[in-house]
């Protein structure tokens, strides 16, 4: 309400004149902005009754951000346009795919560009690629191809992570770390192609020839760093030597867990025929880690028990075996890592659907994360660390504030795929992941000291397992760090694109 009084010296007459004046908000702003472009399908605005819930839409979405809209584009030209209707009201963006970023990057005090419209896979005509939609989850990837060569022979996949919920986008751009990295690398290892829109609405198709500084850029620098990724092109694998495995869990009690862990660091996993990971499950009764993973190229449980018991690590004694189950196909395997078997800690039950498994994991961890905060480093070993350290690890992980502790292994077989990458850790041993209590009293202090234990041997920290936490930004991208920095001011000089470890 604004008021001014007005004197007429002619006449003995004062007059208050009072104009209310209703204040337009960025979200109004956004709104009209789209809507005079005939845009205005798919916007959420903070008075929507669908706002909150898609803030939930988040893995973490208790990250503060209170976005100034969320914009669910169906195809360039609404991406284009959102572009220029933020610009104009002063705003940046960030992208959503699938909103599973520990730590609530898909969500921005700007505009919110959800993709999920956007998405599906197509076949190229030789059948040897799949075009792949950004807003496209991984299970609807694994599910889609498995529907498609289903009675066929040769069936072809691509090398994904185990996790459904996962947007493929955000998943490739951090580098994608997966099952396959034996014989196929990592995730990024396996795409010709990217279509990516830039800050200015240019969409660019980008190849290791045509542009092959952004090519090497994408595989690893990270997501909403240059722009958003409208298509994917992945080379297809054959699937069938996959379709040949066996998985399994052993568990060690927690006296054991310090040798079990040390042997893990220090074992070579080059030849791609197994896959292992280790988790603490020091909540349990009796308290145990927990060992599980694939042997791939078997034909039996029997040999995989086998090939398993060859190895150093499951000579350490005290071993509990839960379970070797023969897989009928690698579709089994990835629904024993993934939600349908617990992460590694069930065998699948007989009857699922695959569209149970993959397709309709669309949010179906939404939130799931708000009660712990995730951190992660890069360790490399080659046969150092001794007992007294890897106990000292366990100890931290044991403690009261401590959610959970994961361990994967990165074979030294990487190496090979990665002249085109930015990703820098393909030379590493080891990832190692904390969730701390998001309510803990002491939680800088449970990064800190987590972060501190393991200087001596961590080259760094894996970008899409980022923290708040970290001590450096630049761990993240260790040695390409200038030089994505460098391509970053070339593409988004103005740091449009949000991202709470931007570039």
């Amino acid at each position: 309400k604004r008021c001014q009084t007005m004197k007429f010296p002619s006449r003995i007459l004062i007059v208050n004149l009072c104009v209310y004046v209703v204040l337009a908000t960025p979200s109004d702003d956004f709104l009209q902005c789209m809507t005079q472009r005939r845009l205005a399908d798919n916007i959420i605005l903070p008075s929507s009754p669908s706002y909150l819930t898609s803030i939930a839409g988040n893995w973490v979405s208790n990250v503060g951000a209170n976005p100034v809209a969320f914009y669910e584009p169906t195809n360039v030209k609404g991406i284009r346009g959102a572009f220029t209707c933020a610009k104009q009201i002063g705003q940046g963006v960030c992208p959503r795919n699938g909103g599973h970023s520990k730590m609530g990057a898909g969500l921005c005090d700007g505009i919110v560009i959800d993709l999920f419209r956007i998405n599906g896979t197509k076949m190229n005509a030789a059948g040897t690629a799949v075009s792949v939609w950004g807003g496209t989850i991984q299970g609807q990837v694994v599910y889609e191809l498995a529907t498609f060569y289903r009675g066929k022979p040769d069936p072809k996949f691509v090398p994904t992570g185990e996790c459904p919920q996962v947007g493929i986008s955000g998943f490739m751009l951090g580098g994608g770390l997966t099952e396959f990295d034996g014989r196929f690398g990592i995730g990024c290892d396996n795409i010709g192609s990217w279509r990516i829109v830039l800050q200015n609405g240019t969409s660019r198709f980008v190849t290791k020839t045509s542009y092959p500084e952004l090519f090497w850029g994408l595989c690893g620098g990270g997501g909403g760093q240059f722009g958003i990724v409208l298509q994917i092109t992945f080379a297809l694998r054959n699937r069938a030597p996959y379709d040949n495995n066996a998985y399994f869990r052993y568990d060690w009690p927690l006296d054991k867990a310090a040798r079990v862990l040390q042997v893990y660091s220090r074992w070579n996993l080059s030849d791609g025929s197994l896959s292992v990971k280790l988790k603490s499950d020091f909540r349990v009764i009796p308290p145990v880690i927990r060992v599980f993973g694939v042997c791939w190229f078997v034909s039996s449980a029997e040999e995989c028990d086998a090939r398993l018991m060859a190895t150093p690590m499951f000579r350490v004694n005290g071993s509990i075996h839960r379970f070797t189950q023969r897989g009928t196909n690698s579709l089994e395997v990835l629904q024993f890592l993934g939600k349908t078997g617990n992460y590694g800690q069930k065998v699948v039950k007989q009857g699922i659907s695959l569209a149970d498994s993959f397709a309709d994991e669309l949010f179906g961890a939404a939130s799931n994360s708000n009660g712990a905060r995730w951190a992660s480093v890069v360790l490399r070993y080659f046969g150092s660390g001794n007992l007294d350290y890897f106990q000292s690890i366990i100890d931290y992980c044991a403690g009261s504030s401590v959610v959970v502790c994961n361990w994967r292994r990165l074979g030294p077989s990487i190496p090979r795929f990665g002249s085109d990458s930015s990703f820098p850790w393909r030379r590493s041993t080891n990832i190692f992941y904390v969730a701390i209590k998001n309510d803990s009293p002491s939680l800088s202090l449970s990064f800190a000291t987590f972060y501190s234990l393991q200087r001596q041997f961590t080259q760094g920290a894996y970008v899409n397992y980022a923290s708040a936490y970290t001590p450096n930004i630049s761990l993240f991208w260790g040695r390409s760090y200038s030089r994505l920095v460098a391509l970053k001011r070339q593409l988004d000089p103005t740091n449009f694109f949000i991202n709470p470890i931007g570039l």
